[in-house]
């Protein structure tokens, strides 16, 4: 199933920014099936706010695009008329008082163009953001793919796939006590990034806080008996308790004995008896040299 990225951005913006800016979701824009992703509002307009927040404007209109989509000329058209039905409903003296964004980790070549959607007065800031005017609206494009790897600048990051996944994940591990929020949020969206840097630095999930426990509760063992090996998990726990054991605690105790217990009523006792008496065979044959 496909992850919806949207409430992710609004929750890390609240978490990060939520005394700075109010955060409102699925804005309507009339009777029209029209809805921005995202409208952001400065609660002091006269507060400083890092980059790129700082490129707000006391209202901003967002469009964001998932991971997996490109920005394109229609979704700047969309924005565009987003923006002129808003301005509209709101009364607003000035287009000038909206700022609008389109967020992507992708964008297509020609997403502006001089016969349709066209960004006037153009200015690059490094390699994530242009800024222009988009029919009288200041408006910002930002690859969020490119953005530098900084604190303030999570929410979005997270949010976003593409060169410097990587380097998102290497920071958030080195620096797991001071983002431990922001490091369970990488668990959720970034697994396989998490991953690979754990292996580099020679780390495990617990060594840097991660709460496995907590993420079982939230995808149910069900779940998570269909993204891991069986035998491997009986081997693991064999290992660590000895056959006796976990014969003894299979009906009681919980934990990874739960997940034990799980096995046997989707396997069947036959299957564990001969996992067993495989094993004991296996531990009784004399090692050759």
């Amino acid at each position: 199933m496909a992850l919806y990225w949207h409430p992710y951005l609004a929750e890390l913006l609240r978490q990060d920014y939520g005394n700075r800016l109010q955060v409102e979701e699925e804005i309507s824009l009339g009777d029209m099936p029209l809805r921005a992703d995202l409208l952001l509002i400065r609660r002091d307009p006269q507060l400083a706010l890092p980059f790129p927040f700082s490129l707000l404007g006391e209202r901003t209109l967002v469009e964001y695009k998932s991971p997996d989509d490109a920005a394109t000329h229609d979704d700047l058209v969309r924005l565009e008329i987003y923006g002129l039905l808003y301005a509209q409903r709101e009364g607003l003296p000035s287009r000038q008082s909206l700022t609008l964004w389109l967020l992507a980790s992708h964008f297509r070549q020609r997403t502006r163009r001089p016969e349709g959607a066209h960004l006037a007065e153009a200015q690059a800031m490094g390699s994530s953001v242009t800024v222009g005017i988009l029919d009288g609206f200041p408006t910002c494009l930002i690859d969020l793919s490119q953005l530098p790897i900084a604190p303030e600048a999570l929410p979005l990051l997270l949010v976003s796939k593409g060169p410097k996944e990587r380097e998102l994940a290497s920071f958030l591990v080195d620096h797991f006590q001071e983002y431990p929020q922001h490091l369970q949020w990488l668990q959720e969206l970034h697994v396989q990034s998490l991953r690979e840097v754990l292996v580099m630095k020679k780390l495990t999930p617990e060594q840097i806080g991660l709460d496995f426990e907590a993420l079982l509760a939230l995808i149910g063992k069900e779940r998570a008996l269909d993204l891991i090996d069986e035998e491997q998990v009986l081997e693991h726990l064999l290992r660590r308790q000895g056959e006796e054991q976990v014969l003894e605690h299979l009906l009681r105790r919980q934990g990874e004995e739960q997940v034990l217990e799980n096995l046997l009523r989707r396997q069947g006792e036959p299957w564990l008896r001969e996992q067993l008496e495989r094993r004991a065979q296996s531990s009784d044959e004399p090692e050759t040299t």
